[in-house]
């Protein structure tokens, strides 16, 4: 499992639903360039903009069709089952990916502040020994 916060955005917001700024679009490339080769297999986003512009570089290097994130709950039920493959990338906000970390066994799930855009965190949970979080820097904002 991969998870990011969205890319860059310009804070404050002019808009419920602002788009990547330059950088972001920049780490949005970064991202598609860093999973490439990962075996990602299913890509998911919110319903914002920000997050389908993050993942959009992605999916398209991996052809595959971005797919709305449902709750943690049912997400980490279908990762944890293998129904959505062996690696996922998932793109959402400062409060869901925490959520989302923590239903798929992440303790203590991570704090992400509002001006951090470059978070990487690779969640394994190999059978029977819990989840291992990894958390990395990609892109350059």
């Amino acid at each position: 499992m991969l998870a990011v916060r969205h890319a860059d955005i310009d804070l404050p917001t002019g808009s419920t639903d602002p788009g990547l700024n330059a950088a972001g679009r920049a780490r949005a490339e970064a991202l598609g360039r860093a999973v490439r080769s990962a075996g990602v297999g299913a890509v998911f986003h919110s319903e914002f903009a920000r997050t389908q512009q993050t993942v959009a570089p992605s999916a398209t290097a991996l052809g595959l069709a971005p797919q709305l994130t449902p709750s943690a709950e049912v997400f980490a039920r279908d990762a944890l089952s293998g129904d959505l493959g062996a690696v996922v990338l998932v793109a959402g906000h400062s409060d869901t990916i925490p959520s989302i970390l923590a239903a798929l066994g992440a303790t203590p799930a991570p704090a992400i502040g509002e001006r951090e855009f470059d978070n990487l965190f690779v969640l394994t949970a190999p059978a029977g020994d819990g989840a291992h979080l990894l958390h990395l820097r990609y892109g350059s904002g």
